[in-house]
């Protein structure tokens, strides 16, 4: 009787330490070096200035930086970002953009694979680079892209993928409504449409595919939110001053992912909410 009273509590106490259901956060920034025309060598100045706010939150747990996080490649930017980063307690993934990867060779001797996954609390998260194929996920990263999903069944918890550019935009669908940051530099199509967004809806999860491209300027849209099914498109930046913003993606111990909107400005909580952005 005393031993299975005893295997009993051990197997209570393992329960009890599986944190696979345990609220946590990440934050998520876009256009991370900010302002096209400024002169700063590492980040957005507005983004360092709220370090302490994401300190202070304590369920963050990581910051994924979704591309253009420095505006030229050099050494001189990159070790200036590195020094910076370290202004934050936790650990910052990077999602490649095209200003980034101009000297591909240097990012990749500093920073590894620029497409990887990775799972935190039972949920995916999958960086892709759009900046191999103009915008495409195609080839190798194609294949790495649909060996990650294949392993995705009913535990999975949420899926949630980053690739710099929106590259679900084209001027003939409802995005055609986004106004981007740089409009000569998107291509006509991408195979998102005939190659992976099939991919994802038929994933037995919900789907979170988060860009970084947008709210460089006055001219770009802030932000924007799409719910589609089972896929939720969204992207985000800086640069504007007007409407910096980053976005803190929390999941409760049901696996429901809820957003707050974060204005780099005075007030935190002036851009409102991500769902206002919602396209109808």
């Amino acid at each position: 009787m005393k031993n299975l009273l005893y295997i009993i509590i051990i197997a209570m106490l393992a329960l009890s330490c599986n944190n696979n259901d345990t609220p946590y956060a990440f934050f998520i920034a876009g256009h991370s070096y900010g302002k096209p025309l400024a002169d700063n060598p590492g980040l957005h100045p507005p983004f360092i200035n709220i370090f302490d706010y994401l300190n202070d939150d304590e369920e963050i747990e990581f910051g994924i930086l979704t591309g253009d996080i420095v505006r030229l490649s050099t050494p001189a930017s990159w070790d200036t970002v590195d020094a910076q980063l370290l202004g934050l307690d936790n650990k910052v993934y990077f999602c490649p953009g095209n200003h980034d990867t101009y000297d591909r060779e240097l990012y990749q001797s500093r920073y590894g694979d620029p497409y990887y996954s990775f799972s935190f609390m039972n949920d995916l998260f999958i960086i892709l680079d759009g900046n191999l194929d103009r915008w495409n996920i195609s080839g190798e990263q194609l294949s790495f892209l649909q060996n990650n999903l294949h392993e995705v069944d009913a535990t999975t918890g949420n899926v949630f993928v980053f690739v710099h550019q929106l590259i679900w935009w084209n001027e003939d669908n409802i995005f055609s409504r986004i106004d981007l940051n740089w409009p000569p530099y998107t291509p006509d199509s991408t195979n998102y449409w005939s190659d992976i967004e099939s991919l994802l809806q038929n994933l037995p999860a919900d789907v979170y595919l988060i860009a970084g491209d947008l709210g460089a300027n006055n001219i770009a849209s802030p932000v924007m939110y799409y719910p589609d099914r089972n896929i939720t498109y969204i992207a985000s930046g800086m640069g504007s001053i007007t409407s910096d913003n980053i976005i803190i993606t929390r999941v409760d111990t049901d696996k429901k992912v809820t957003f707050e909107l974060i204005s780099l400005g005075d007030d935190k909580n002036k851009l409102g909410n991500l769902e206002d952005y919602i396209l109808d």
